[in-house]
């Protein structure tokens, strides 16, 4: 199992190299991630930009451009297309997005003829919970892609999570179902379809994980909280696995982690032919760069290496 992120970095520095195309790669954080991943042996990057500018940066980040194989593209939405054609082809096993808007990006990327789709596609973020006993990683999805998921859209996000903790040793991750309340309530849209998810759940629709819900967040990640509410669950006070109501609610909770939380968050995007990053432009190189790793841990688990 796979502890915390300095595990998650060492994990990846191991088995066979890695491809990434980077769209839109003449931005300074994404350049330094990826540069990073060469050095370390994570991954070898696939640049797709401006040529001009990718040089006179990876000039500056003191590296030889030569090593680096670059798609001049200045326009770019056609980079945005490049960069995907790259990872359609076989010839990536990650694509990530770099100095482009996430939206116009996936539109790209979702769309014909370069549509990389293979179920829903939903974002993954992890951060460290140094209070937790044992791992410290917890998955919070989905919090940039699906504005407003139903039920059948919620199921996918939830197995596409459960994979990302299967990925990091994860063997049985507990599920916590957000919403404002641990009641079920009719105007709590959430608490209803947390029922209904639980329901299909124990059923047999997502197996090898506990879920539960619907949960507030105290109740799913703090045991102090559970006991004091008197809340008795599997999941409660522990979960591995936070799934949002909405976009919004999962964005909001996401960055209060990062600008009032100061904690690093990294992402994966499943449910594509590729593993896709779309760490936002604002992320650190260290962010973009263990967001590589994550990608290339569990590319190496789908694929065997």
């Amino acid at each position: 199992m796979i502890k915390n992120f300095k595990e998650l970095l060492n994990t990846a520095q191991k088995g066979d190299l890695k491809y990434v195309s980077v769209v839109v790669a003449d931005e300074q954080e994404t350049l330094k991630a990826v540069v990073k991943a060469k050095e370390l042996g994570v991954a070898v990057p696939i640049l797709a930009g401006d040529r001009y500018w990718i040089t006179t940066m990876l000039h500056g980040l003191e590296v030889n451009p030569k090593d680096f194989e670059i798609i001049h593209e200045k326009d770019p939405q056609r980079a945005v297309a490049a960069a995907t054609d790259v990872a359609k082809s076989g010839r990536a096993d990650i694509l990530m997005k770099g100095g482009v808007v996430t939206s116009k990006f996936l539109q790209v990327v979702l769309s014909s003829p370069s549509d990389l789709r293979r179920g829903l596609l939903s974002d993954v973020a992890v951060y460290e919970d140094k209070k937790r006993h044992g791992h410290q990683l917890v998955l919070v999805s989905d919090g940039g892609i699906n504005i407003s998921p139903g039920i059948r859209q919620k199921l996918e996000i939830i197995q596409n999570a459960v994979a990302v903790a299967h990925g990091l040793g994860i063997r049985k991750p507990k599920v916590a179902l957000l919403s404002g309340s641990e009641k079920v309530h009719p105007d709590f849209q959430s608490t209803i379809d947390a029922v209904a998810l639980v329901k299909m759940c124990q059923d047999g629709a997502v197996e090898n994980c506990v879920i539960d819900g619907p949960f507030a967040l105290d109740n799913a990640i703090d045991m102090n909280s559970t006991r004091l509410k008197g809340i008795e669950s599997p999941v409660a006070g522990s979960a591995d696995i936070i799934i949002m109501p909405n976009l919004e609610a999962g964005n909001i909770f996401c960055k209060c982690l990062q600008y009032y939380g100061n904690r690093m968050l990294i992402h994966v995007a499943v449910g594509a032919k590729v593993l896709i990053l779309i760490d936002s432009r604002t992320a650190k190189a260290d962010e973009k760069l263990h967001s590589i790793a994550l990608a290339k841990v569990m590319c190496s688990i789908e694929k065997g290496n």
